[in-house]
């Protein structure tokens, strides 16, 4: 897969000629940071060069002191969310290239290593911000497109989003390695922006020109969740599976996603035999805390509709207590917590709680404010209806409930908690709780068109409280 990606990998002096200078003396790292890109890009691993990670490994061993390749580690590493300021070996190694940058980087490599580090230590936004800026000065610098896209999404910055793509897509000369990729980007923006239309037409646009675009599928799988069009959708995953899961990245994602047309039209079972096929054993493999979220959300909705999915499936999400003082996004947080208490990990369960408590006590981060103010009552809320409390739940997350979005994810993922939300209303004993889900019901359909789960609610809630 993506073999392509090893053709014409740029030289130093390649670089050079595009406008994108290195200060790196080492081609074969210059080449291999190339590689590295196109392969982030295209979510999948070239095997001409040994996979992803045996790129960065020999990135990494051509030139261990070049600084744009020290970059994209760091910047991959940050967004990746697997390591937060905290974590002193990552600390360290972002000093160490704030220094090296100063001493002998050029102006573009100071820019980037000025924006993944502003992330690295938490400040998201004034990171996206500096990416934002280096693309409007270097329209084809890749590196700085897909970082911008990935940050504007963990900001839950749908406008900056599309924006960062919008800007520099008619800038690119069609030949160019990953011109095609740009329309599978602008078609997420568009999509999160409401603009279904659009979406789906770039799209379309990135399978035509290579059908191996899973970002592309996996756009085109929101729009078609989005609009209503369940069966549809489910086909389309089946139809392209073969394509979009050779992107070994993301394939976990959109395995979710083939699940949640599923649950739409409650096939509950197809949805179950893909958690265990695919989602669970693909988790245990990458230990990916962007896995994880995708297993303990697909659980989580599978029981909001009453499916008995048994601890032990919820016990195949392993090892979470080593993450608990993470705190990179609380949109993690909130996924850990639930599978923690399913998982009957009380005592780890607490410990995550406390944690993020004593983070969110903190002013060094964006997220410290958005967990203090969103993040807790969210994990809190779920965690009350996980207990039954649902008064409690419905009072906490209500309020909320349009701020939801600061803590990053797509529509198609906080619609969790949306649904729990809702959930909540219906199965609270206070008038003043059930009485808000004919509201909340209308809300999400607003947002979810022809929904066949809405409508499953609506139904419940007629049920419950007669008129």
């Amino acid at each position: 897969m993506a073999e392509w990606c090893a053709d014409h990998l740029r030289s130093c002096a390649a670089w050079k000629e595009a406008g994108l200078e290195l200060s790196t003396t080492s081609d074969e790292n210059a080449k291999l940071l190339d590689g590295a890109i196109r392969q982030l890009v295209s979510w999948s691993d070239c095997t001409v060069l040994g996979g992803f990670h045996e790129t960065l490994v020999g990135m990494t061993a051509a030139d261990p002191d070049g600084i744009m390749s020290r970059t994209f580690i760091v910047a991959l590493t940050g967004l990746g969310t697997e390591a937060a300021a905290r974590d002193p070996t990552f600390a360290e190694s972002m000093d160490k290239l704030e220094k090296d940058a100063e001493q002998y980087g050029n102006t573009r490599e100071k820019r980037h290593v000025r924006a993944a580090v502003l992330w690295g230590r938490g400040k998201h936004h004034e990171a996206a911000d500096e990416w934002d800026r280096i693309i409007d000065d270097y329209p084809t610098d890749l590196m700085a497109v897909k970082f911008s896209h990935d940050a504007h999404f963990f900001n839950g910055n749908c406008v900056g989003k599309k924006n960062a793509v919008e800007k520099v897509i008619n800038k690119w000369d069609k030949d160019l390695p990953c011109y095609s990729y740009l329309h599978g980007m602008y078609a997420f923006g568009l999509e999160e922006c409401g603009l279904y239309g659009d979406a789906e037409k770039e799209a379309d646009l990135a399978l035509s020109l290579n059908r191996f675009d899973c970002w592309a599928s996996h756009a085109k799988a929101h729009v078609l969740e989005m609009n209503g069009r369940h069966k549809e959708g489910k086909e389309f995953m089946y139809k392209t599976e073969d394509d979009w899961r050779q992107g070994w990245m993301i394939a976990t994602h959109n395995y979710w996603h083939t699940a949640l047309f599923h649950i739409e039209i409650a096939e509950y079972e197809p949805a179950l035999e893909i958690f265990d096929r695919e989602v669970a054993n693909r988790f245990n493999r990458s230990h990916s805390l962007l896995d994880m979220v995708d297993a303990s959300s697909l659980l989580w909705r599978l029981e909001l509709e009453g499916v008995k999915v048994g601890k032990e499936r919820w016990r195949k999400i392993e090892n979470l207590g080593k993450y608990i003082d993470n705190h990179a996004i609380v949109f993690n947080d909130v996924h850990m917590g639930v599978a923690l208490y399913r998982q009957e990990e009380l005592e780890t369960e607490r410990k995550l709680r406390e944690s993020l408590e004593k983070y969110s006590s903190l002013h060094s981060e964006d997220n410290c404010q958005i967990s203090k103010l969103i993040g807790l009552p969210l994990y809190d809320g779920m965690l009350n209806y996980a207990r039954s409390e649902y008064d409690s739940a419905a009072e906490t997350m209500f309020p909320i409930r349009d701020k939801v979005v600061q803590i990053g994810g797509s529509h198609a993922q906080r619609d969790v908690f949306v649904q729990t939300l809702i959930q909540s209303c219906i199965m609270s004993k206070d008038q003043k709780n059930w009485s808000l889900t004919p509201q909340l019901l209308i809300e999400r359909e607003t947002m979810k068109h022809d929904s066949q789960l809405g409508q499953r609610l609506a139904e419940k809630f007629r049920r419950m409280h007669p008129l």
